[in-house]
């Protein structure tokens, strides 16, 4: 690939409205409009939103076409956050209240659907169901329950992203919200009893049983797959009512027409690729085959994985990959539109979440995000929401004077907005070490390192501060063994890191040479 052609250009800031209501469209360079893709809405019928009880940091987003309506809810491990708005997406299960990312399956939750409403329930610590607030009870309008579906996707170990598709029964209108009486809705502590609902279980491919209502994210849902396979019964009877030999059409490559020069730009809501096409070339195909729609675009129910390519070679697409986050299918579309003078391909795709993206596709290091200043730096990190940079701010200010509760505070506010900032989990944990020294605390504030390295395996401070709790909590080899990785990723040398190691070392000898308290002289 070519490198890019321009820079990524990235809007901080444009979901921080009030809850449930519907935010501006994307901020795109022309309106796109491309209608020959199911499940296509025009541009300007589209609105994001935020979902949840108001003034409440939730982390559930909606997306709406004219035909469907989408909701991506995000599930954080147990030692993420601070705060009570948090605690219903908090992973937990029926045996043990703090479980992973790892051990999350698709049983863990409870979608269901019915054509008047809504309810969407996870696992909670003992035998009874949550309720997530917000997606409960009836629904503005009429549902289509044979096409409702819901999938989750593994984000590395930071979270699980539950994707539910709506698709409307009357489509062609924008809903003003999603649930009928909101305030119902967002009632919190409900609770369901296991024993009150049942969902069909059914048996997928790889035999482990899964709720009806799931569809793999790398599949299509059930009525797509019975619609392709119909499509395909009419296209085999129609060749077989043709006579006469077929004409041989040129086959068009996609080298020929599509300049791999991609340009992109991204905000807290889409992703936009744009590409150049050979003018000439573009001019004939349209000729040759007689219509513009030459391009497809297959994207699979998770949203993750993207196959962009010229119809009639499939085999050299465009994009073909795992993207850098989720995007929602109904609403990825393609233009192309004249620029400068030359006819300019775009790919237009609605994010479900709103944290920046470290590349677009795996593998197309031309699509890749690189920092120009430390404002771009800063969103790669993780921090991207206003309030949330505010905060970091203050509790930077803070730590500096020494006033390390009030820093703690202030980052945790930060967390709460934007939990991926790994410099702010090492911040956090560097301030709570100056002042907390229980033996359960301490292992609270591991986790804050540990999440850091999931983020960002490279980050040696969060070594650095792993190290040190490590030799608090009396694990010395864990210890040395973390501070000396940390020091292979530090290419600055910094003298700190061999004080510190001589430091846990000569600890270590101390802690073994202590006096034994004795059962029979001794009391602890």
């Amino acid at each position: 690939s070519s490198p890019s052609s321009g820079g990524a250009a990235w809007s901080v800031g444009l979901l921080t409205g009030p809850r449930g209501t519907a935010l501006p469209p994307p901020p795109l360079p022309r309106p796109l409009s491309q209608g020959r893709r199911r499940g296509w809405a025009p541009a300007g019928m589209e609105t994001h939103h935020i979902l949840g009880p108001p003034r409440e940091v939730s982390h559930i987003y909606g997306y709406q076409t004219q035909d469907s309506y989408c909701i991506a809810i995000q599930l954080r491990p147990p030692y993420e956050g601070g705060t009570g708005c948090r605690q219903i997406h908090k992973i937990t299960s029926e045996w043990d209240s703090r479980k992973g990312v790892e051990d999350l399956t698709p049983n863990d939750m409870m979608i269901k659907f019915t054509e008047r409403s809504i309810e969407v329930c996870k696992r909670g610590g003992s035998s009874s169901w949550h309720m997530i607030r917000g997606l409960h009870g009836p629904t503005y309008q009429q549902l289509n329950r044979e096409k409702c579906y819901w999938t989750m996707t593994k984000h590395g170990g930071r979270y699980w992203l539950i994707s539910i598709e709506l698709v409307k029964k009357t489509p062609g209108k924008l809903w003003s919200r999603l649930m009928r009486d909101e305030r119902e809705a967002n009632r919190p502590n409900m609770k369901w009893d296991k024993d009150m609902q049942r969902t069909p279980m059914i048996m997928d491919k790889d035999g482990k049983f899964v709720p009806s209502t799931y569809c793999q994210p790398h599949q299509k849902p059930k009525y797509e797959t019975q619609e392709d396979d119909l499509d395909e019964v009419f296209i085999e009877e129609l060749e077989m009512l043709e006579d006469g030999p077929e004409e041989e059409k040129k086959k068009w490559l996609m080298k020929d027409l599509v300049d791999l020069m991609f340009g992109m730009e991204e905000s807290t809501l889409s992703m936009l690729v744009s590409m150049p096409l050979n003018a000439e070339r573009w001019r004939e195909i349209q000729r040759d085959l007689g219509t513009t729609d030459v391009f497809g675009l297959d994207i699979p129910f998770g949203g993750n994985h993207i196959k962009f390519y010229l119809k009639g070679d499939e085999d050299s697409p465009m994009l073909a990959g795992k993207l850098g986050g989720c995007v929602w299918r109904k609403g990825c579309r393609w233009h192309v539109e004249m620029k400068e003078g030359r006819p300019m391909l775009e790919l237009y795709m609605p994010k479900q979440t709103p944290e920046p993206w470290s590349y677009v596709v795996e593998g197309y290091h031309s699509l890749s995000r690189t920092a120009y200043d430390p404002y771009q730096q800063m969103i790669l990190d993780g921090l991207w929401d206003d309030e949330a940079i505010e905060e970091k701010a203050k509790g930077d200010e803070y730590f500096r004077n020494s006033e390390y509760r009030s820093a703690v505070a202030c980052y945790s506010r930060t967390l709460d907005r934007n939990p991926d900032s790994y410099i702010t989990l090492t911040n956090r944990a560097a301030a709570r070490l100056a002042f907390e020294g229980e033996k359960f605390k301490l292992e609270e504030i591991l986790e804050d390192a540990q999440r850091a390295l999931e983020i960002n395996p490279e980050w040696y401070k969060a070594k650095f501060r792993a190290g040190v709790i490590l030799c608090k909590l009396h694990r010395y080899d864990e210890a040395v063994w973390a501070l000396e990785e940390g020091q292979r990723m530090d290419r600055s040398n910094h003298t700190g890191w061999e004080e510190e190691i001589a430091r846990v070392k000569e600890d270590r000898i101390k802690w073994h040479n202590r006096k034994k308290l004795s059962y029979l002289n001794d009391v602890e």
